[in-house]
């Protein structure tokens, strides 16, 4: 019996991952107590904290910290590996006259489907009266196109690690118009997520000159299936004292590369042995 729900898994069409993308969003739309959902290898990323890792830590921290309580969480998207142990959801967290963002890396386990690794943002002064933006209907062009490969997660922290590795050689703009996929979103600044390759690479118009992103890549997740995966890490802009910690979720493309399809992240402490002015707020 083991085998043949194997099988039906590995072998399930569009309509089986519109069901499991269906599931994942309504998992996350009906989460009350996020802290009770993590996996025991976790990684949170809250504004201005360090990366905080494990379950425990995480809900020891989440007990203490007061920013979520009466914030609502609204899901506007939802994306599943081939196999559906792996998926990813984004959407807006509000609360009275503020709006702030949420992206998730999901592990389904035995029990259901888990959070792995959240990135939220600093809410942002929103007038209640302005709308939250209308969620995705349906799903990105290409979504139904899953490309297998091994699930080594040793290649997405190659994948991220070549990715940072051309933000520095070539920049910021260059490295992201490279690596994201066409219909790929990110947090970006503001209220508003930044949707498309272009429009996320035009958010490095107004970089400073000679300021650098570099960043390196801590862990890794990848679907057994090998199609969809996603990696944590931190980064920094040495000019302009800013240290930050990200999470990236990533697809396989057809040719075997990976490209990523959702990333986001904020501020972290500074670095003990780095002096200097504080990160500004994200």
């Amino acid at each position: 019996m083991r085998r043949l729900l194997l099988a039906v898994t590995l072998f399930a069409g569009p309509a089986d991952r519109a069901a499991d993308r269906a599931a994942l969003l309504s998992a996350d739309r009906v989460l009350t107590n996020i802290a009770a959902v993590f996996t025991d290898s976790a990684v949170y990323l809250h504004p201005g904290a360090p990366l905080i890792r494990g379950a425990t830590n995480i809900s020891a921290f989440l007990t203490a910290d007061t920013s979520l309580r009466n914030v609502v969480r609204i899901p506007a998207y939802a994306d599943v590996s081939n196999d559906a142990t792996l998926g990813y959801t984004y959407g807006w967290l509000r609360s009275t006259g503020e709006r702030g963002k949420y992206l998730a890396c999901w592990r389904r386990l035995s029990d259901g489907w888990r959070i792995w690794a959240y990135a939220r943002t600093t809410p942002v002064p929103v007038p209640d009266s302005v709308p939250v933006p209308v969620p995705r209907k349906g799903t990105v062009a290409g979504a139904d196109e899953a490309f297998r490969g091994h699930a080594d997660p040793a290649e997405l922290l190659r994948a991220d690690s070549a990715f940072a590795a051309m933000s520095v050689s070539r920049g910021g703009k260059a490295a992201f118009l490279a690596f994201a996929s066409e219909d790929a979103v990110a947090f970006g600044g503001g209220a508003q997520m930044s949707e498309g390759r272009d429009a996320i690479a035009s958010g490095f118009d107004g970089f400073p000159a000679g300021a650098v992103l570099e960043w390196w890549p801590v862990s890794a997740q990848i679907a057994r299936s090998g199609d969809l995966g996603c990696t944590v890490g931190e980064a920094m802009i040495t000019s302009l004292h800013h240290y930050s910690k990200y999470l990236t979720i990533w697809k396989r493309q057809r040719n075997g590369s990976w490209k990523f399809v959702a990333d986001g992240g904020n501020v972290r402490p500074a670095p003990a042995s780095v002096s200097g002015n504080p990160p500004p707020e994200d």
